[in-house]
């Protein structure tokens, strides 16, 4: 095995390592899919100069972050929105440090470097990424009115199941109980019968009013 390959996989493995000890949210978890499909795709058609220095600067963020180090991070995730907005990297410090930023109750910071990124982002999966972050950030926030904003705008999705259990959070946050139930229902519909998170919208279906749907062979 060569060296470019080590290194190749010793990367995925601390991309996916870290997702697995913060997968606290499902977004953490569907930005562990695309991060990999993403960063392996790029990695392979880029191997240049480029690359690795923002392989380098990412490693050097992840290490910062597992130390606490804010100064450390905030610095290096800086160098590379301002050298390295092209790479993968920058995409997986920036939702790293917007959940550390909302572990600390700074939302705020959160949702400006969300919103900062979201508008330099260039692929749409990512974009929707940033929207499905920053409309669960409104909610927190309790500001349902911009969650819906947020997730209106995101159109054929392969994040359907999310997006309408945060459109259902939002609806019940504004007393839509009926929209609320419909959108759970569209979500339980989007995800996979075995998918974890499938029991804590059914109780937010009946929590709105609703019917779990009979499953398929019931």
């Amino acid at each position: 095995m060569s060296n470019h390959q080590i290194d190749e996989y010793e990367l995925g493995e601390r991309v996916r390592t870290w997702f697995k000890e913060n997968s606290g949210s499902l977004i953490t978890g569907v930005a562990l899919g695309l991060g990999c499909i993403f960063g392996f795709q790029w990695w392979q058609g880029n191997g240049d100069k480029h690359k690795n220095e923002a392989a380098m600067q990412y490693q050097a963020f992840s290490e910062a972050a597992e130390k606490n180090d804010s100064v450390k991070t905030n610095v290096v995730l800086s160098l590379l929105e301002s050298k390295y907005s092209d790479t993968p990297y920058l995409n997986f410090a920036v939702l790293r440090q917007a959940e550390i930023l909302q572990s600390n109750g700074k939302n705020a910071d959160a949702l400006k470097l969300l919103e900062r990124n979201l508008a330099i982002a260039t692929e749409d999966n990512i974009k929707q990424l940033y929207q499905i972050r920053i409309a669960r950030l409104h909610l927190i926030n309790g500001k349902a009115e911009l969650a819906l904003k947020a997730v209106e705008s995101i159109k054929d999705s392969a994040y359907a199941a999310t997006l309408e259990e945060i459109r259902g959070d939002a609806q019940m946050a504004l007393g839509k109980r009926e929209l609320a139930s419909q959108s759970y229902v569209k979500a339980l519909t989007a995800l996979d019968e075995a998918a974890p998170i499938r029991g804590l919208v059914e109780l937010k279906l009946i929590d709105a009013g609703g019917t779990v749907p009979a499953k398929p062979g019931a």
